[in-house]
């Protein structure tokens, strides 16, 4: 029985969701240690125990309650967009669904470079980002092997990392994505512009990997003992 196949019982799954929102909530009401909140420990989890849908519903629930609290209102519609998608991404990734986490990917990396600003700032610190949508196939053909059995088995650590560096890195990318394509830097930047985008991405560039390894190593030594212990209780994930 293959991902996507199997059925959760109808009651796990609301509660699993209300849980994780209301942790997700917690983490993302204190600052991160570099530029998001802490929320990005957990985020790509909640797609890959919920699943797309609700794991995007999480995310984007706690985060805006988060948000809120940090007294980070102005940034609501980015963390809005970028968490619940960062989520997806992950679920989608460990799913097998490589079309669709491309797709992203691509119209989103499409949208930015057609802007003008996007032209303008230095591609480099976008490295980050390129080597997660190089890590989109890898990930997904990894969980396809996976969804053909047991998920005890020595790949699931690498296949949750995978996953999970796909997902926080579509968090990052969103963000850019509303902050520039959207023209949100209006709101958010001041002037010169280009000067100081250009010095966030030379920061971002520096130390938003940072966040992104934390994330994956984190995943990778909490997700497989929580995912084979539900799936021992006859609750295959994503359960959606």
């Amino acid at each position: 029985m293959g991902l996507g196949e199997r059925e959760t019982p109808k009651a796990v799954l609301p509660a699993a969701t209300a849980i994780f929102a209301a942790l997700h909530a917690a983490l993302a009401s204190f600052p991160g240690p570099l530029f998001r909140s802490w929320m990005f420990l957990i985020m790509p989890l909640e797609g890959l125990i919920l699943g797309p849908g609700p794991g995007a519903v999480a995310a984007m629930i706690g985060g805006s309650i988060g948000c809120v609290n940090r007294g980070e209102v102005i940034i609501l519609p980015i963390v809005a967009l970028a968490e619940p998608i960062g989520a997806a991404c992950a679920a989608l990734a460990f799913k097998g669904r490589w079309r669709e986490v491309s797709a992203i990917y691509a119209l989103m990396l499409a949208a930015y470079f057609a802007h003008p600003l996007g032209r303008v700032l230095p591609a480099w610190c976008l490295w980050d980002i390129y080597l997660a949508a190089a890590a989109i196939l890898p990930a997904c053909l990894l969980s396809r092997l996976l969804a053909r059995g047991s998920l005890r088995r020595p790949a699931l650590p690498l296949a949750i990392a995978l996953s999970a560096f796909v997902g926080v890195e579509a968090d990052v990318l969103t963000r850019i994505f509303m902050l520039v394509p959207t023209f949100f830097y209006v709101l958010l930047v001041p002037e010169p512009v280009v000067e100081t985008l250009t010095a966030w991405w030379v920061m971002g560039a520096m130390t938003t990997p940072v966040e992104a390894l934390l994330c994956v190593a984190f995943s990778a030594w909490a997700g497989p003992p929580v995912l084979v212990a539900l799936e021992r209780k006859g609750v295959r994930c994503p359960m959606s």
